[in-house]
């Protein structure tokens, strides 16, 4: 697959079989949060997260609280007042970060940072729907810390989030952490989320992709012209998308800054 974002040429090989989906649109047999709304066609809005900056900095300041203890349970050495784009220099290896990133992962909405009835209410506002950080189809209350190193395979390939179980009728959040930019912030096909499968081939498992497997299928082709962008959200804002939008694939081109946000997804209450 290969793609361009912000004049800078991407491509990845996903092994394994692939296949072009049904003439179907998944969005149409599911509940669109984006209908209706003034963003609705393109899938996806940036949006101030908290109302008040001094907020924001406590938010800023639970986080990297909460990173610290997640990399020490990891068994990193983090010293006190980190900077957290420099997350690569503690790792010595793959096996290292990986470890790291278990503890990043699946974390109870109960220990997110400054509570999440904040962020509910907040999304819900912009939705125009009242909103839960609670999937009701396995009943997981959870968020992620996506940790990508520089110039690195850590992140997805692109994909859609329904390809996988449980993600339907939901809305996803990208909130910038750390060395989020037009470098290294989420890339998402405006759009996308109104396609036929009949227009994507994908892998028909997950995609694994110079030796790493990943949960997620990958894209490996679209018929038809097609935007690719990068929103890049800043400080105290965040990316509201469809998890049927065509998104991922986004190497932190950043030569010496960890890219981190926050992976977190609401249904209707």
């Amino acid at each position: 697959m290969k793609y361009t974002v912000n004049n800078i040429s991407i491509s990845y090989n996903a092994e394994g079989t692939k296949a072009y989906g049904e003439d179907v649109v998944l969005l149409r047999q599911a509940l669109d949060l984006t209908a209706q709304k003034p963003w609705g066609n393109e899938g996806y809005t940036v949006e101030k997260l908290f109302n008040d900056d001094i907020e924001y900095r406590l938010f800023e300041r639970s986080v990297a609280e909460l990173l610290y203890s997640c990399w020490r349970k990891a068994g990193l050495l983090v010293p006190a007042d980190f900077q957290l784009d420099q997350y690569h220099a503690l790792i010595k290896d793959r096996v290292q970060h990986l470890a790291a990133v278990d503890q990043t992962k699946l974390l109870s909405v109960d220990d997110f940072p400054l509570g999440i009835e904040r962020i509910e209410k907040r999304i819900s506002e912009i939705s125009g729907v009242a909103l839960r950080a609670h999937n009701p189809y396995d009943e997981q209350r959870v968020f992620h810390f996506r940790v990508i190193r520089p110039e690195s395979r850590d992140n997805n390939p692109l994909h859609r989030d329904v390809w996988l179980e449980d993600y339907e009728s939901c809305i996803n959040l990208y909130i910038p952490i750390a060395a989020s930019n037009e470098n290294s912030s989420l890339i998402i096909f405006p759009g996308s989320h109104l396609w036929p499968e009949s227009r994507i081939e994908r892998t028909t498992k997950g995609a694994l992709i110079d030796g790493v497997k990943f949960n997620v299928p990958a894209v490996t082709n679209i018929k038809g012209e097609y935007v690719v962008k990068r929103p890049d959200p800043k400080p105290n804002q965040v990316l509201v998308f469809s998890p049927y939008i065509i998104h991922g694939g986004s190497v932190n081109f950043n030569s010496d800054k960890t890219r981190i946000s926050i992976e977190l997804r609401l249904w209707k209450v």
